[in-house]
Order: structure tokens, then C-alpha cells, then sequence
């Protein structure tokens, strides 16, 4: 727990960027043990999508901000509407705040859990530069139906930031994992800043 503790404040933001050509090319990426899918994992799509995709990132992230508002609703659009795939949210923060808001996240409980996810990063660039960042949350919260003084309370819980801390720590140890976002799908850990038809063509290649 120290090491992920230590990566958590000390932080360092990773973006590969893939050009994309006329036709595209299934991106590399790196082998890695195959993930382990939990009953207890919340994800976009339906429950026996032959592909399953493991997101791994921070809520404090850009670029994890706009994978979810420019590349997830291209993935709901296309092979996770129709079943290919799915895609599972797992927590890897990055620093202090995003480790609160990962609790937020699951205050309100799985089943309003990725309402609250999505509510999160569309509005990142507010709570996140706010003075007072923990009141912006527990604002969030709100929205959830969570009275201020539960929501603050859950971003303090130490079990709950535990829990937050080991799902890091496992994607960190078992996958390599060290930026966000990271996706693990099969047994290949992808990096960074891949493209909606990059991820389109891995999933085309895996549900065949």
C-alpha cells in the first residue's frame, strides 16, 4: 500500500498519441495477465459481451475526462450497444482528490454508481479547480441524493479509501499499470490516448 500511496502523491500524467491513418491499424500495446472480472464490478454494456474491456483511471485525469465524453459514447454507440463489448470501471487515482472523489463515487451504491461517474468527469474542470473542492463533491453528491455531512463522511472513511487504494494497487502490480487511462482488454494493457476506432478494431478482432 505504501508504493501506491507514494504514486498517488507523486503523481505523473502519461499520453501516447496514435496517428491515425486512412485505414486503421489495431494499435500495440503491452502483454499483460489476463484481467479478473469481480460481481462486484460496475460497466457500461450487458453482463455476457464477448469482449471485456478494464478501464483503469483517475478522476482528477484530462484525459480520462475526455475519453469518457469523446471516445465512451462512440463504444455505447457501436460494439458495446450491440453486445461485443463491455466496459468495466476500475479506480486508479492519481492524487488526493481524486481518491475522494472515487469514494463519492460509490456512496450512493453500484446501481447510481457510473450516473455519478459520468456526472464526475463532465464536470471535472469545475469541482477540481474549486476553492474548496470536497464541498464541490459533496454538491455532486447531492445530485445523487446524498445529504452533505454522508457525503463528506464517505470521502473520509478509511475502509472505503482501503478499498480504492487496493484496486489500484492490484492494477499497478498485476497489469503494469502506472497512467491513466489505462485499458486492459484480453491480455494486452493499452496505454494512454487511444483512439475510438483503435479500440473498435481490437474489439473486432477479439469478438470474431
Amino acid at each position: 500500500m505504501h508504493k501506491i500511496l507514494i504514486l498517488i502523491t507523486n503523481a505523473v500524467f502519461a499520453l501516447w498519441i496514435f496517428a491515425v491513418p486512412s485505414a486503421v491499424a489495431e494499435p500495440s500495446g503491452e502483454v499483460t495477465a489476463a484481467p479478473e472480472i469481480r460481481e462486484s464490478d460496475v460497466f457500461y454494456g450487458k453482463a455476457d459481451a464477448k469482449v471485456v474491456i478494464v478501464e483503469y483511471a483517475s478522476l482528477t485525469c484530462p484525459h480520462c475526462a475526455n475519453f469518457h465524453q469523446s471516445i465512451l459514447p462512440k463504444l455505447k454507440a457501436g460494439p458495446i450497444a450491440d453486445g461485443r463489448a463491455r466496459l468495466v470501471f476500475r479506480d486508479f487515482p492519481l492524487d488526493g482528490l481524486a481518491l475522494r472523489a472515487a469514494a463519492l463515487s460509490r456512496c450512493a451504491g453500484a446501481s447510481r454508481r457510473l450516473a455519478i461517474l459520468d456526472l464526475l468527469f463532465e464536470s471535472q474542470s469545475v469541482w477540481s479547480r474549486s476553492q474548496n473542492p470536497l464541498k464541490a463533491l459533496a454538491n455532486i453528491g447531492k445530485l445523487a441524493g446524498l445529504k452533505e455531512e454522508t457525503s463528506m463522511a464517505c470521502m473520509e472513511d478509511k475502509g472505503m479509501l482501503e478499498q480504492i487504494i487496493a484496486e489500484a494497487q492490484e492494477g499497478e502490480q498485476k497489469h503494469g499499470v502506472r497512467s491513466t487511462p489505462s485499458f486492459v482488454i484480453d491480455e494486452t494493457l493499452y496505454r494512454g490516448g487511444i483512439t475510438a476506432e483503435e479500440m473498435i478494431k481490437v474489439i473486432d478482432t477479439l469478438a470474431k
